[in-house]
């Protein structure tokens, strides 16, 4: 067999295993530290959707907050200014269904609301949060790096 025959075999063999691992689901893995991310679909104030998954590339902090939580707000305002120091992207994911007040609140604490996403029951299962907050960083491969 000459060589290019053999670049071809391992070529059709990495594109297979390529295609194999993107069609794996992340659905009912545990979110635990070294998983995949679960895959989420996310709108903003704008009703702009983003997806996990087009982050790719690039370290992602999903925070899981409540404007009635003095804690998490702070916790909020904190991993903001981190990403901006380090270059993630930064979601912060409120729980609460008032919309309005959530805005007001990222304006008052000085966080922009370009920022702001709001978790339904999809995301809320799919990170696996039952009650209270959360905070998930995510590498640039799309794995689980930390859980606070």
């Amino acid at each position: 067999m000459n060589f290019k025959l053999k670049a071809a075999g391992v070529l059709v063999g990495i594109g297979s295993l390529v295609t194999l691992t993107s069609a794996v689901s992340t659905k009912n893995v545990p979110l635990e530290v070294g998983n995949q991310a679960p895959e989420i679909s996310i709108s903003n104030l704008n009703g702009n959707t983003m997806f996990l998954s087009e982050l790719k590339g690039k370290d992602v902090i999903v925070n899981f907050w409540s404007v009635m939580d003095a804690e998490s707000r702070i916790n909020n305002v904190r991993l903001a200014k981190e990403s901006e120091r380090t270059g993630a992207k930064y979601i912060g994911m409120c729980i609460d269904s008032d919309r309005q007040l959530a805005e007001e609140v990222m304006k008052a604490d000085d966080v922009s609301i370009d920022n702001l996403y709001f978790a339904d029951r999809q995301v809320t299962d799919e990170y696996q949060l039952a009650k209270g907050t959360r905070t998930v960083k995510i590498d640039s491969y799309g794995i689980v790096a930390a859980i606070d």
